[in-house]
């Protein structure tokens, strides 16, 4: 499977500030009706978390590299880290003190494979893992439309809408994009402080090589104060069923200050 298929299947457009048409009244309280519903890190003051990725390596699938087996020992001696916060992840490997060059130069090809299953899935864990799946600011909502059964909020973000369907209680059914060819069936948990982000199934028929489907799954365990991923199951078609954890975390928190936007101004 080529891996820019994977990058860009679960790296669904992440919504960001863009003018939107004028909300009503009634819109902002549906909006914000629909936001208190959701398990809000940004609210409790969080600002980033770096872990260590641990992969389980009975669920590696098999690449070609050579001296495959002490570039796959090599590869389980590597530490991986996770640094998340509230933009964009990032995703690093360091190979043990005293890997050779070549050793390491065979290693590169299966090490760049895991990053890319950690980047890949948590390039868009912010646009709903970090605040819920609705965005920050009603600037970003371009309309909001009562429909049998629920809500629809249309968001507007380059390379066309994003339509996020809810049902009466505000739990998210379903969110289309790219014309409706790219599918998501997000899953959130309840928790005391919320609903929580806890997988998806996205479908993509926008490829022309075919469908790629794209299924995850997070549990999240409190991790000083702060409900959080900690371990992954990512499969996507017949190709890949991964499964790794995120440990020996470590968080930075601010101090959360409450800001009214000015008069006239939508928040």
């Amino acid at each position: 499977m080529r891996r820019s298929v994977l990058i860009f299947m679960i790296s669904i457009l992440l919504p960001i500030g863009m003018p939107g048409q004028s909300l009503t009244a009634e819109d902002q309280k549906l909006l914000e009706s629909a936001r208190s519903r959701y398990y809000n890190l940004e609210e409790r003051g969080f600002l980033s978390a770096s872990c260590s990725v641990d992969f389980d390596f009975s669920t590696i699938p098999s690449i070609p590299v050579e001296d495959r087996d002490a570039t796959y020992r090599l590869v389980k001696e590597t530490r991986f880290t996770l640094n998340l916060d509230r933009k964009n992840p990032t995703v690093s490997f360091s190979y043990p003190m005293g890997a050779s060059d070549s050793a390491r130069r065979h290693a590169d090809p299966l090490a760049g494979l895991l990053r890319s299953l950690v980047f890949g899935l948590f390039q868009t864990w912010p646009s709903k893992g970090l605040h819920g799946p609705v965005p920050a600011f009603s600037s970003q909502i371009e309309s909001v439309e009562r429909v049998e059964g629920g809500y629809k909020f249309v968001l507007k973000v380059p390379g066309g809408p994003v339509q996020i369907e809810m049902d009466k209680n505000y739990l998210v059914r379903r969110i289309t994009s790219i014309g409706g060819k790219v599918e998501e069936l997000p899953i959130f948990d309840s928790t005391p402080d919320g609903l929580i982000f806890a997988g998806n199934v996205a479908t993509d028929d926008s490829e022309v090589g075919g469908r790629v489907q794209v299924r995850y799954e997070f549990a999240n365990s409190m991790v000083d104060g702060f409900r959080l991923p900690s371990s992954v199951r990512l499969r996507v078609n017949q190709n890949i069923d991964v499964r790794y954890s995120l440990t020996d975390c470590s968080v930075q928190k601010g101090t959360v200050i409450r800001a009214t936007a000015p008069e006239g101004v939508a928040p």
